[in-house]
């Protein structure tokens, strides 16, 4: 479990009397750490997501306040308690309305509040689970090699029920567990990222064992080459359909194969024609809405094709339908290298 902004503060807003004055905030945030910060100097030194704490020493002070939690949501911090007391006796409203505009989470906390009792709590707390995500790194590390020992067990059990994830590009959302395999990242989670439109991202089914775990692997892996080639992301295993085929195959004669059946397709605008065809299953009216053209052109088109290709049986579509994956996969796979 990753811990965010949203988790400490269920856990202790009564505890610490917090009180959250951007009622919008993004508090999906993760906390690497919580440092008490008084100097806007101080900023250049933070490596992002750290809650930070400041009691306004030097931070209150005219025109400086604004700036300073500007500076700290540059840094990627994950949000800024004030400690409410001599220093910050109300919080400007430009603060509030800026932190609201950006949906940067700000709290207030009582000057009672021991400020050592509150980062020692979540620091330990922080520490503690680093440990336990170190276990379930190497658990998921080990399924990911298909090298899974019966120590790792008790610790994928915990698994059951997440989906697997695997991205081109490192996400940020509350995620069980992670880790990183060349140039790919690997989650388990129970809930689905929004993922940013230059990421792809591959998703399995519920994982139902430890054992289970390789096998969803190699799923989300086919998921992602699938959005990769749509660029639709996140796609679902359960969606990639024919491409599932495809994927499972390694013969690069087949491939060669696939590319001479399609060689006499020279003509883009008929390649595009065949493949829309196929795809929904001889239609002429859906094919006319996919491309934008008018029916008598697309049935001109498929007279043209006809004329090439076989296109009286179910095997016969099927092997052009298949040719055409096939080349999704040849070229992302080409791309990769």
């Amino acid at each position: 479990m990753a811990l965010t902004l949203e988790y400490f503060y269920h856990h202790t807003q009564s505890k610490y009397q917090l009180c959250l004055l951007t009622p919008t905030a993004n508090l999906d945030r993760l906390i690497s750490w919580v440092h008490l910060v008084e100097d806007r100097s101080n900023c250049s030194f933070l490596r992002g997501n750290e809650l930070i704490i400041t009691t306004g020493m030097e931070t209150a002070k005219p025109g400086e306040l604004l700036p300073f939690v500007q500076q700290l949501a540059s840094q990627h911090a994950c949000g800024l308690v004030l400690n409410m007391g001599p220093y910050i006796s109300s919080v400007p409203q430009e603060v509030n309305d800026w932190c609201l505009a950006h949906r940067f989470p700000l709290f207030a906390m009582p000057w009672e509040v021991h400020i050592a009792d509150i980062m020692q709590d979540y620091c330990n707390e922080i520490i503690s689970e680093k440990r336990t995500q170190d276990l379930r790194t190497e658990a998921l590390e080990h399924a990911l090699h298909m090298n899974i020992s019966e120590k790792d067990i008790p610790v994928l059990e915990g698994f059951r029920g997440c989906f697997l994830l695997v991205s081109d590009q490192e996400l940020f959302f509350p995620w069980y567990a992670h880790a990183r395999m060349g140039e790919l990242f690997y989650y388990a989670s129970v809930t689905l990222p929004s993922v940013p439109k230059e990421a792809h991202c591959g998703v399995s089914e519920p994982v139902s064992s430890p054992y289970s775990l390789p096998v969803q692997a190699k799923h989300a892996g086919r998921a992602l080459t699938v959005s990769q080639i749509r660029n639709e992301s996140p796609t679902h295993f359960r969606n990639i359909g024919l491409y599932n085929t495809v994927l499972a195959i390694n013969d690069p004669e087949v491939f060669a194969q696939a590319e001479k059946l399609l060689s006499p397709l020279t003509d883009p605008a008929l390649r595009q024609t065949l493949r829309s065809w196929l795809e929904h299953d001889g239609s002429i009216q859906a094919v006319a809405q996919e491309l934008f053209m008018h029916r008598n052109t697309v049935n001109f088109r498929i007279k043209r094709l006809r004329r090439i290709f076989a296109l009286d049986t179910a095997l016969q579509k099927t092997e052009l339908l298949l040719a055409f994956y096939m080349e999704d996969v040849r070229r992302i796979m080409a791309s990769d290298e």
